[in-house]
């Protein structure tokens, strides 16, 4: 701390307070950039100067309590998160003692960031409502905005990016009306992580690069170093893997700079997974260690989780299976103490809250308005009642709708947890006890026992992600957004790689495709079992057009031809339904795979069909119909 700073705080100067905190607290936030250790040691004297001399009006108090809140947000900064977490309680009692709503509401803006740093979604949201209906009370546009942005990270880091979206964009329109820069570039840095999440690159780039110009002319480096993870990411998801390696280290180095760990951690972790996508594990591993290390010293349990996954995924491609095991373990553990069935419910619990809360708050205003009017005030004693017996038999869906989430969570829990998990061990197992076998040079026999083994445990695995997509596609709701199908295609090639290469399939595609409307992960598996079918019943080798049309009415048709036996009338009519298997001398699978694709497809507002005539030869055309893109 300089000394003149310090000889201003520690000399109290009758009827001078105010203008030496004040001259504190402003150098405090000159050097939170510059030099955060010196920022720090100020607003920690400062505290120690305040603490001396007990404060007796409400001014005084407030000044404390202002104190706290800047420490609490350098801690949070810094990555202090337990000290930050103390600092802005003790800065939220004064508030309420004093009725500074205002204040208030922004001391649960930093509460709601510090447990999203700690992944402790419950609290984060549980401080995020407290702050709306505070910001919503005083009408301040700003506040809401900022709590807006922490109701959406919520489900960000879940990546829940549909829920996210809503949240994201009214914040955006509170920055609009209120002018605000900072919320402004706030709102456009998580604009372009969501539009990452559902694929949009393009949305997702505009929005990021508006986002750090505005921060850049702020001199916001925190916001800065962020905005640069999330542009980093839209090009991860083009794979221009040079562009977002510029961006995840620029980041890096900003947050290092401003010592802001989490940060840190985000650019790491991103650094990591370019070099995996490219398959460069030795490059890979250093910057996930460093992440894992930091993440475990900040107490953030969710970047761990993302830490030990990956490092899992990396150490299998360096062929390491022991390590890749024992960080799969560790992934597991973590995650289900951040995401647990109780979490779960309370989440959602919370934001029906909120809804109905919010759905209360709009009537009460509506009614208001015409309260003067005498006739209006029966009207409006009806519509309360109205209201309570719809808010009734709404609390009475709701228990209907929990017990539904519990079984459903139960049964995903049950899925992921005690089948995925062990099914992952087994095919890791297996791979070692390969790689053993042939160093021993063991009889083919025992080698194909081996390699039946592997086939039957993928197969498996195949099962229960067929199943879980088939839960989620009941209640999962998406945003349809214009797709790069040739970007989707050689996703789903990559994907199948060894599948065309063990079958010598030969695949064509057109150099273009027309722009339809859509839902990126969801398409690919629709392309994923066409292609896979197609493989599996083809001619040998199999021979596989892909091509599209315009098929009427706003809709494409998209289609994939086979060189097969085809399928009969008949059997074409049980293929789209559930547990359904026609007779083919090839069969395999359980019938669910097209029901699938059905499903998907008419989530998304298209249809699924298969044209063939039953010829050996002639094959089979199975084709989709989306939307197309204005």
């Amino acid at each position: 701390m300089s000394d003149s700073v310090d000889r201003d705080i520690l000399l109290r100067e009758p009827g001078n307070e105010e203008e030496m905190i004040s001259s504190a607290l402003q150098r405090a936030f000159a050097l939170r950039y510059q030099n955060p250790t010196e920022a720090l040691e100020i607003l920690e004297t400062t505290k120690k100067w305040l603490e001396k001399y007990p404060a007796g009006t409400d001014d005084e108090l407030k000044r404390f309590a202002d104190c706290h809140q800047a420490l609490g947000k350098l801690y949070l900064q810094m990555g202090y998160f337990d000290q930050a977490i103390s600092a802005l309680q003790q800065a939220q009692s004064i508030y309420e003692k004093v009725d500074l709503k205002k204040q208030l509401a922004w001391v649960y803006v930093l509460l709601g960031q510090v447990h999203l740093y700690l992944s402790s979604f419950v609290n984060a949201l549980q401080y995020t409502l407290s702050g709306l209906e505070l910001a919503q009370e005083v009408g301040d546009r700003v506040v809401e905005g900022h709590l807006l942005i922490n109701l959406g990270s919520v489900y960000l880091q879940r990546e829940e990016f549909t829920r996210a979206l809503p949240y994201i964009l009214r914040a955006s329109k509170d920055a609009e009306i209120s002018q605000d820069l900072y919320l402004q570039a706030e709102a456009l840095e998580k604009s372009c992580l969501v539009y990452s999440g559902l694929g949009n690159a393009g949305m997702a780039l505009s929005a990021g690069i508006k986002g750090l110009n505005l921060f850049v002319d702020l001199q916001e480096k925190w916001g800065e170093s962020r905005t640069l993870n999330s542009l980093g990411r839209a090009y991860q998801i083009m794979k221009d893997y040079p562009k977002a390696l510029e961006c995840f280290e620029d980041a890096l180095r900003i947050s290092r700079q401003i010592l802001s760990p989490f940060e840190s951690v985000v650019s790491l972790v991103r650094i990591g997974q370019v070099y995996a996508e490219q398959e460069l594990p030795g490059q890979a591993l250093e910057p996930l260690h460093e992440a894992l290390q930091i993440s475990e010293k900040i107490k953030s349990r969710g970047q761990q989780v993302q830490c030990h996954q990956l490092l899992s995924s990396v150490y299998r491609q360096a062929v390491q299976f022991q390590r890749a095991l024992a960080h799969y373990e560790r992934f597991h553990e973590i995650k289900e103490e951040v995401f647990n069935d109780e979490s779960e419910t309370k989440l959602k619990n919370l934001e029906v809250v909120y809804q109905v809360e919010e759905a209360r708050r709009e009537a009460e205003r509506e009614q208001l308005k015409n309260i003067a009017l005498e006739q209006e005030i029966q009207e409006r004693i009806q519509a309360q009642r109205a209201l309570q017996s719809a808010n009734e038999q709404l609390q009475k869906e709701i228990a209907i709708r929990e017990q539904l989430i519990g079984d459903l969570n139960a049964f995903a829990r049950m899925v992921a947890h005690d089948l995925k998990a062990p099914l992952q061990n087994q095919a890791i197992l297996a791979h070692i006890m390969e790689l053993k076998l042939k160093a021993i040079n063991a009889p083919d026999e025992i080698l194909q026992l081996n390699n039946q083994l592997q086939r039957i445990v993928q197969k498996q695995a195949e099962i229960i992600q067929e199943l879980l997509t088939l839960a989620s596609l009941r209640s999962q709701e998406v945003v349809l957004v214009p797709l790069d199908m040739q970007r989707v295609v050689e996703e789903v090639l990559t994907r199948l790689n060894f599948v065309i290469e063990d079958n010598a399939a030969q695949i064509s595609m057109p150099h273009q495709w027309p722009i339809a409307m859509g839902h990126a992960p969801w398409v690919e598996e629709v392309w994923a079992n066409y292609i896979t079918n197609a493989i599996k019943y083809g001619g040998t080798p199999p021979i596989v057009q892909l091509g599209a049309i315009a098929d009427g009415d706003g809709f494409i048709r998209f289609w994939i031809q086979d060189n097969g036996d085809g399928i009969s009338p008949e059997n074409q009519a049980k293929l789209f339904q559930d547990f359904s298997r026609i007779d083919r001398s090839r069969a395999e699978g359980h019938g669910l795979g097209l029901s699938i694709v059905a499903r998907i497809v008419e989530k998304m507002g298209g249809r699924v069909g298969v044209d063939s005539r039953g010829r050996p030869g002639e094959g089979s055309r199975f084709w989709f119909t989306l939307r197309a893109a204005e």
